[in-house]
Formats: C-alpha cells, structure tokens, sequence
C-alpha cells in the first residue's frame, strides 16, 4: 500500500520578479518552512526574497508573510502602474511578519520609481533594513501584478481531511 503524501511532496514554489531599468530586480520565490518555526502544526508557507543590482546580489531564503500578502502586492503593483501619481495616492505596502515594506517615490508617464526594505534581522533590538529603489516600467508593473497574484497558489494543495 502506497503511503499518503506528505505536503513536502505536495508543494509546487511559485516565482515573482520584477525588472527594472539598469539592471535592477526584485525576486520572490515561495518555499515550505516546518510548523514548529511557524508556530503551527503543518508547514507553512514562506518567501525567499532576492534583490539584484548592477553591483550587487541579495538573498533572504524562508521568511515568513502574511498570507495575504500575494494579493495586496498584486493590488498595490496594479494600482501603482495605473494611477496617474502613484507616489501621492498609493499607501505603502507593508508585512510586518516579513518585514517588507514598498513604496512608491516618484513617476513619470511610462516610469514607476519602487523602493523595497526590507528588515534584515527580525530578532535585533535596533533594526537594520536593506533594501533596493529603481524604476520601472508601468507595462512590466502589470504584468509583474499578475505574477504576484499567483504566488498564492505556492501553498499547500492536498486533500482535506488527510491527516499530513
């Protein structure tokens, strides 16, 4: 008899990056963490986060979000790509969990100027943040809202009432 699968087995990532101009990105790629990291009893889900410049590559591997947090991104990227001054209308996204927070600073027409923080140790008493600001395209802004949509489908997906 075949044993049951375990959401290990189950689980399928999802990917999320943005491009900007000059080289710059910001990647988001789902990944499992135990239970017991997460205060819970099955595994949960968690984002590596990644930022890339001409001059340097970052990585955050298994920070916990906010469950929510695919569709807010996605919300705040397609309202950012469509609203005429973003940097005035559009609020901060902000996971506290993560320690992510994005604003928009500054648009032109065809252009969105993004800065990411995020929080590089949770547990420090005086907080240091890195991060990455760079402009992008409204079109790649859209698209990129898309693709943030999806990282929720980088959850579990397995029968309910099967005990994993």
């Amino acid at each position: 008899m075949r044993a049951a699968p375990t959401a290990w087995s189950e689980y399928q990532e999802a990917r999320f990056r943005l491009a900007g101009f000059g080289g710059a990105a910001v990647y988001l790629r789902t990944c499992l963490v135990p239970g017991v990291r997460a205060g819970a009893e099955a595994p949960a889900m968690a984002v590596d986060i990644g930022f890339l410049s001409p001059e340097t590559r970052r990585h955050v591997l298994a920070r916990l979000v906010n469950g929510d947090l695919p569709a807010r991104l996605s919300e705040f990227l397609i309202s950012a790509a469509a609203e005429e001054h973003p940097e005035l209308s559009v609020p901060a996204l902000q996971d506290d969990l993560a320690g992510l927070v994005i604003t928009v600073e500054s648009s032109t027409d065809s252009r969105v100027c993004l800065n990411w923080s995020l929080v590089e140790d949770l547990e420090a008493e005086v907080r240091d943040f890195d991060g990455l600001n760079f402009e992008t395209s409204r079109a790649a802004l859209v698209s990129a809202s898309q693709e943030a949509a999806l990282l929720a489908d980088g959850g579990l997906h397995y029968e309910p009432g099967v005990d994993y």
